[in-house]
């Protein structure tokens, strides 16, 4: 509970820095990924948890520099347990950052999520973009890819190239 309560307080301190273009400062890193962390968590009311996989196992550091243009200059990672009802790995990068999140979340909480967000066609199950997020869902599983290095459509068609290739690396929890 007090490990709840005390993420909760740097989620609502770090909620200020969410909308920098640049990426913060590495003392600030633990401010940002929380941040980010919780719309992962705003995502999925339900909150199952268990046998999430660790988000740094599943890109290269090379596949990471490939995909967003920029190299890597820290990796920051959740370092949670198998029953972690989230997870979470940040690529902090030369000019940006590369923020991934996976929890479990049926279509109809996705879909509640989701709200007046629009559709984008092709990836996943179902897939939207909104405040610089691209949250895809397969099967009862969420990905949150948070990409930023340049504008938003940059951003959004980085956060994408991630998304399909986490697609058929993460296990879709039916």
């Amino acid at each position: 509970m007090n490990r709840r309560l005390g993420i909760t307080v740097v989620v609502i301190l770090a909620l200020a820095g969410c909308g920098r273009d640049a990426s913060p400062p590495a003392a600030q890193s633990t401010s940002a990924t929380a941040a980010a962390s919780s719309s992962a968590v705003a995502q999925t009311p339900t909150g199952e948890g268990g046998n999430i996989p660790d988000p740094c196992t599943l890109l290269t550091d090379a596949e990471v520099t490939q995909l967003t243009g920029r190299d890597i200059t820290q990796v920051d990672k959740d370092g949670a347990d198998a029953g972690a009802s989230t997870r979470y790995c940040q690529w902090q990068q030369s000019s940006g950052q590369l923020a991934v999140f996976l929890s479990r979340a049926t279509s109809d909480d996705f879909t509640v999520a989701r709200a007046d967000s629009p559709s984008i066609p092709g990836i996943g199950d179902d897939a939207y973009w909104r405040d610089g997020h691209l949250y895809v869902q397969i099967g009862g599983a969420q990905i949150d890819v948070y990409a930023r290095g340049g504008d938003d459509q940059q951003s959004q068609a980085e956060a994408e190239k991630v998304a399909q290739a986490l697609i058929p690396r993460v296990p879709a929890f039916s």
